[in-house]
């Protein structure tokens, strides 16, 4: 060792008198760098056996083992870490799988978000804004029928089958939308992506919940950065989307959310089910299962806090409904939108949503009950703010106006989701959530279609008034109908106790 780190110290002393970078060739500079730097590695290398094996290791710096943790932690531990959010480490692990893949999902769907508009509008636009929307309300036809019987398995047979079959559906519809030359294979496309996302949500927003429970003092952040995390890709994705579309055609859009789709199903294989049940019992398999889940669905619809979600879940579609008809074509008309503009002004929506979500999750944890206080201020001027858009005649107050929304719908979101987790078992959280996304798919049925025949029949301005009053009713229908002492279930405490100790003891 001590004759290696006498060559080593001989060789960087000669090559010190020499200027690399002078050499002739550029081989010989390369090598002679990587001489350099091996002899140099080595010396150091051989000086720090010696100390050690002759016992003077005083001179070593400490090794801090939790900085060099944290540096190879990902992003969602470090924002745990920065939140001190003392949760389970498999807990950090899961949340990142989930993240992960739908980061993928929502970046192949934001690009595609402003090309759709368009793209209806060159399929269809023989039957007027009518037609466009017709096409935009595919999807939500399939998920009509399908949010009953996909609730109903995901309390029964799981919500990992239903996530990674769903994502691995709507890569193919997709994908296969992008190839299409008439209007009859479009819809048929259009329907099986409706059946794939909704197999998607129904699993994922259950699994999501169940997660949420091994740590309940920490739910809405949990939450919070899970949703900021996701919502990221809407900074850029629609911009770039529409960038794409006008530089290399509006197929191509369709190709890449195809492929960011089969990526998510991928990652969704890696998560273990969170049902405790995931199998389909023999009394579930016979008539009594109906009889259950008829059961279930009218307790849970005679229940004010899941009738307050209920409308609180239409705000959303009303909003896109009217954003991918009636405000597409009142920005076109004034500013001259085209497929960029409009990824312009979702890229401000995700924007100022990803700003708004660590404040509303920070103080969704420090308010009990319903959290009205948090819900129904945001909404009501996320309201306001979408109604300003029927006077707008400039690309400065569309962006104004969207950015306004952003932060109102990322303030409130955590509060919401929280709410959602905490008044719904975990038995019964697949079909409470089913009739919140069976609500919203009935007016993403009729709202486009709705929307166009307003904009027809009227103008553009008249049906973004139209939708944005039918918004600021979901928002008084959460404040009326949700009890200012919400009666929490006590089953969800105690799953969420058994499912922190079960943790515990796995971590251990």
């Amino acid at each position: 060792e001590m004759r290696g780190a006498a060559r080593a110290a001989s060789v960087c002393q000669r090559l010190s008198r020499t200027d690399v970078s002078s050499l002739r060739t550029p081989f010989s500079r390369f090598n002679g760098r990587r001489i350099l730097f091996h002899a140099t590695k080595r010396k150091f290398s051989a000086k720090r056996m010696s100390e050690e094996r002759s016992g003077d290791s005083t001179q070593r710096p400490p090794v801090d083992k939790e900085a060099k943790e944290a540096k190879k932690a990902g992003v969602f531990t470090r924002l745990v870490n920065r939140y001190n959010i003392d949760v389970d480490p498999s807990l950090v692990k899961h949340v990142s799988i989930l993240a992960g893949s739908q980061i993928m999902l929502n970046l192949g769907i934001s690009q595609m978000i402003p090309v759709m508009p368009m793209f209806a509008a060159k399929m269809g636009g023989h039957l007027g804004a009518t037609g466009i929307g017709l096409i935009l309300s595919a999807p939500s036809a399939a998920t009509l029928l399908l949010n009953f019987p996909l609730g109903r398995l995901a309390d029964t047979v799981g919500r990992k089958p239903l996530m990674w079959c769903g994502t691995a559906l709507t890569a193919i519809g997709t994908t296969t939308t992008g190839f299409v030359t008439s209007l009859e294979s479009l819809l048929a496309c259009r329907l099986l992506v409706g059946a794939g996302a909704a197999s998607s949500m129904t699993g994922s927003g259950a699994y999501m919940a169940d997660l949420s429970d091994r740590a309940p003092a920490h739910r809405a952040k949990i939450m919070g950065i899970h949703q900021a995390m996701v919502g990221s890709v809407w900074v850029i994705g629609p911009a770039v989307g529409g960038w794409l579309a006008e530089t290399y055609g509006y197929r191509n859009s369709f190709v890449i959310a195809g492929v960011c789709a089969a990526l998510c199903s991928a990652g969704y294989t890696q998560l273990p089910e969170t049902l405790k049940q995931p199998k389909v019992t023999q009394h579930s398999q016979q008539d009594g299962g109906f009889k259950e889940w008829r059961q279930n669905v009218g307790r849970l619809l005679s229940s004010p806090d899941q009738q307050g979600l209920i409308a609180l879940a239409c705000e959303h579609p009303i909003r896109y409904s009217c954003f991918t008809t009636a405000v597409a074509l009142h920005a076109s008309n004034v500013a001259g939108a085209g497929p960029k503009e409009l990824g312009m002004m979702f890229t401000a929506l995700a924007l100022s949503q990803g700003v708004g979500m660590p404040f509303g999750s920070w103080l969704a944890d420090r308010i009990k009950g319903p959290k009205k206080s948090v819900v129904v201020p945001a909404g009501l001027i996320s309201t306001f703010s979408f109604a300003s858009l029927a006077f707008a005649t400039s690309q400065v107050h569309l962006l104004a106006a969207m950015g306004v929304m952003g932060f109102c719908a990322g303030f409130k979101h955590p509060a919401v989701g929280a709410v959602t987790a905490e008044v719904t078992t975990p038995s019964e959280r697949g079909q409470a959530m089913s009739l919140q996304r069976q609500a919203g798919s009935m007016l993403s049925l009729i709202g486009p279609i709705s929307m166009g025949v307003i904009s027809d029949l009227t103008n553009s301005p008249t049906a973004i008034l139209t939708g944005a009053t039918l918004m600021g009713i979901c928002n008084l229908a959460y404040l009326i109908l949700v009890p200012n002492k919400t009666s929490f279930l006590n089953s969800t405490n105690d799953s969420s106790a058994d499912n922190v100790k079960d943790a515990k003891k796995n971590s251990k």
